[in-house]
């Protein structure tokens, strides 16, 4: 069992992912969703069966089928059904909008006649695989943790509630990469990867899912926006969840070649250390990945974003004292981080090994690996081990 604590309205909770909640099938294979529809008596539905149809099983779209499509390059598979907007005579409480057992009990009674377990049960447990409860309430405060959305439920293995529009306060769609992000965190024990942001350290800024990235990926998006359209997991985030496995290159090479990532799930690893990596994508304009300000070749040292400008400016934007929430000027990731980015920046050097004539197009990126006399490395695990750095204390 897993404590995730959690500052909801200024006061610390306590949420608990069990093992039987997130078992290690999640995320894997071929699953199935059924997504009901629960209206409240004093908050009537305003967003249509066939938006959220569309939000998450719309194929070539940016649905959350194609996020995943996406990110595990066809390796998990989540397709299901949205079954239409149910009125429930029961009033939606905004401050008691996290008690998630009172919601899934409320939806299960007015939808489980129609609900055939079989249809949802790709691992004949006779259990839902996902359950999603989109409401048509909403929590009044911004900071809203993931006791608000995620929960346990004997008829199905993974149980999620939203709002239809936005998270707490904050947004206007369905949050599905708020869903994406902390389930990082509670099905992989994945780090939060945006330091204090408060502060203006933004860490990997919008380039990764576990840091702004579940936000969006610019910060000039609109408000209403947010969390409707994130970033991609970062390399190493992907190779944890058993998606992609990297190609290894720990001798010099030339000529390189990296495809797009969304298309190909391509990603280099270059050892430089012992339990050290560089992780090298080809972030393009494609899905989910379109609208960076920026694209090119990403390169990560284990989860450490290098910023090809070399001024570090994700660690260095203003001391706000507030959460800077899109549109806003601050910069979560700009056109000269990705090399060789706007500013023609051909190379990068690390710890005995250089990546250098970096040529970008739009099929691929090339780069040679250079590594000094003496220290090429041999293949170590793919698989780096992972220093947590989640601080149990959630900010997003």
């Amino acid at each position: 069992m897993r404590l995730i604590t959690s500052l909801l309205c200024g006061v610390v909770s306590v949420f608990f992912f069990s093992s039987s909640a997130f078992a290690l099938k999640t995320w894997q294979g071929k699953q199935r969703a059924v997504i009901i529809l629960l209206e409240w008596g004093n908050n009537p539905a305003v967003v249509t069966k066939a938006t959220v149809e569309e939000t998450f099983f719309a194929d070539n779209k940016l649905s959350l089928k194609q996020f995943f499509q996406e990110n595990s390059v066809g390796t998990f598979e989540m397709t299901g059904k949205v079954l239409d907007w149910r009125h429930t005579e029961e009033t939606f409480n905004p401050n008691d909008g996290c008690d998630l057992n009172n919601i899934v009990r409320i939806a299960w009674d007015i939808f489980r006649e129609g609900i055939n377990i079989g249809d949802f049960d790709t691992d004949r447990n006779n259990k839902i695989d996902n359950l999603f409860i989109i409401h048509s309430g909403r929590i009044a405060s911004d900071r809203v943790g993931p006791e608000c959305t995620f929960t346990e439920f004997d008829e199905a293995d993974h149980t999620i509630v939203f709002q239809s529009q936005g998270l707490g306060s904050v947004g206007m769609l369905i949050p599905i990469g708020f869903y994406i992000h902390e389930g990082g965190h509670g099905y992989y024990d994945l780090p939060d990867l945006y330091s204090d942001h408060y502060h203006g350290q933004y860490g990997v800024g919008m380039w990764g899912m576990m840091g702004l990235g579940a936000w969006g990926v610019r910060n000039d998006i609109k408000r209403e926006d947010l969390f409707r359209y994130p970033s991609h997991f970062e390399p190493l985030s992907k190779i944890k969840i058993g998606w992609l496995k990297p190609r290894i290159v720990n001798t010099t090479q030339k000529n390189v070649a990296l495809r797009p990532v969304e298309k190909t799930g391509d990603i280099v690893s270059v050892p430089i250390k012992s339990g050290t990596n560089l992780y090298l994508e080809y972030r393009s304009p494609v899905g989910f990945s379109t609208e960076h300000k920026g694209h090119g070749l990403l390169i990560w040292k284990n989860y450490d974003l290098i910023q090809a400008d070399g001024r570090d400016d994700l660690n260095n934007g203003n001391n706000l004292g507030y959460r800077p929430l899109p549109p806003i000027s601050e910069n979560f990731g700009d056109a000269s981080d990705p090399f060789p980015g706007s500013l023609q920046i051909k190379s990068y050097t690390a710890s005995g090994v250089r990546i250098e004539n970096i040529v970008q197009t739009a099929e691929q990126i090339t780069f040679d690996v250079i590594y000094s006399s003496g220290d090429e490395k041999e293949p170590i695990p793919y698989l780096d081990p992972i220093v947590p750095t989640y601080s149990g204390q959630e900010k997003l």
